[in-house]
């Protein structure tokens, strides 16, 4: 899953909320400089990465395009799914998304200094852009932005592996009712699995 839903399953606390954001961009000992906090957030946000991406319902949903985007769907389907609980907010929350969004970006801003360099410019650009809300647009054109700057981060990483996810758009539009009923099916078991790590 993508940062909207990791943001979701977090402990509320922010410090664990800025590990959940920054997860990806740990390595190594790198963990065991952040503050206590910091650090849960970031096993929680990997532990939940590891559920996901076993779980049979996530595993259906990469097959829905995986015959065209192979090794990338399974990332595809990690910021789609973000567009599925941000179009549904209200079956999982009582506030509304842009109240959450703000809280979140609020944390994001109090707390950069928590973070790796990279990683609190991702955030900072995050924030800056409204990425989440973006999630929300019905027809898809914040997954599509999304989708565009990962390819950009790709291309630069790995550059014989450089491809325009963006162009998965079509696909995941025909897909959306077998998608967003896939994701529907699954995130209750993520929420049972969040909740476990908030009660220790």
């Amino acid at each position: 899953m993508n940062f909207l839903a990791h943001l979701y399953l977090s402990d509320d606390k922010p410090e664990a909320m800025v590990g959940n954001l920054v997860a990806d961009f740990i390595k190594g000992p790198a963990l065991e400089l952040l503050p206590p906090g910091v650090q849960a957030g970031v096993r929680q946000h990997r532990s939940v990465d590891a559920f996901t991406d076993r779980h049979p319902v996530v595993m259906r949903s990469i097959a829905r395009i995986g015959k065209t985007w192979g090794w990338f769907s399974g990332i595809i389907i990690d910021v789609y799914y973000d567009h599925v609980l941000a179009r549904d907010w209200g079956r999982y929350a009582e506030v509304p998304l842009r109240a959450f969004v703000d809280r979140a970006h609020a944390v994001i801003r109090d707390h950069a200094e928590f973070m790796p360099e990279e990683a609190r410019e991702y955030a900072l650009r995050f924030v800056e852009t409204d990425r989440m809300m973006s999630y929300a647009e019905p027809d898809g054109s914040g997954v599509e932005e999304a989708l565009r700057r990962l390819s950009d981060r790709i291309a630069v990483r790995i550059p014989k592996r450089a491809v325009p996810l963006q162009d998965a758009m079509p696909d995941l539009r025909a897909a959306h009712p077998d998608l967003a009923a896939d994701f529907h099916e699954f995130f209750p078991d993520a929420i049972r699995l969040a909740s476990g790590w908030r009660r220790g």
